[in-house]
């Protein structure tokens, strides 16, 4: 079976034109046009909102293999969030010409992209849901098995970047990850954290709501 990702790698990954980034580089600023979408090769980039105060909202973690910048590039309309650089990045800028030919070319490669949007707004819209009816220690449960895709897995984050994501503080997240951790819910290892028991997740994200949804 082929690895999710496979088919961009193929598309993207030779064509030549790449930009390197170092760690802590912005890639694209919030509310500039976007002519280009990028094909991430190497690195880990993250994706946040600023606000007028200075402080920053963390959408999502992009890893290598995956895509950045493609819904503004899409609609056409300004970027409403900032990408930079978490480590050395190399990146394949895509604009409408090379998109067009990558359409031509590859089908599936665009398939996979559209699939990627679309886990993105799922992702985004949890994120949503739990910001407005889950207590803090749901919100982390939620937020894992989202990007753990609902199972037992391996989930490469860290504290700040949760903390981030579900609108918390670091040392809230940190004394609620323990909790879940001496609950046998989960175990922490460096920037990564292994989900051991999903239904238990499941059950905190139930327990934690505010009030009941009908």
């Amino acid at each position: 079976m082929e690895k999710s990702g496979d088919e961009l790698l193929r598309a993207f990954g030779a064509l030549g034109n790449e930009r390197t980034v170092e760690k802590g580089a912005v890639i694209y600023d919030q509310g500039e046009r976007a002519e280009f979408f990028y094909y991430l090769k190497k690195g880990a980039v993250k994706v946040y909102i600023s606000s007028e105060n200075g402080s920053e909202k963390l959408l999502s973690t992009v890893k290598r293999g995956s895509v950045l910048g493609e819904a503004a590039f899409f609609d056409g309309q300004p970027r409403i969030s900032s990408a930079k650089a978490l480590s050395r990045c190399v990146l394949v800028p895509i604009d409408k010409a090379v998109f067009s030919q990558i359409i031509r070319r590859s089908p599936d490669a665009a398939m996979e992209i559209f699939r990627l949007q679309a886990q993105t707004i799922r992702m985004l819209s949890v994120q949503l849901d739990s910001m407005t009816f889950v207590g803090a220690k749901g919100r982390i449960a939620q937020f894992l098995l989202s990007a753990s895709g609902g199972r037992e897995a391996r989930v490469s984050t860290t504290h700040e970047e949760i903390a981030g994501a579900i609108g918390v503080s670091r040392v809230t997240v940190s004394k609620l990850m323990r909790q879940l951790v001496s609950e046998g819910l989960i175990k922490t290892g460096y920037r990564c954290i292994d989900i051991t028991d999903s239904d238990g997740l499941k059950k905190k994200i139930k327990n934690a709501l505010t009030f009941p949804l009908e």
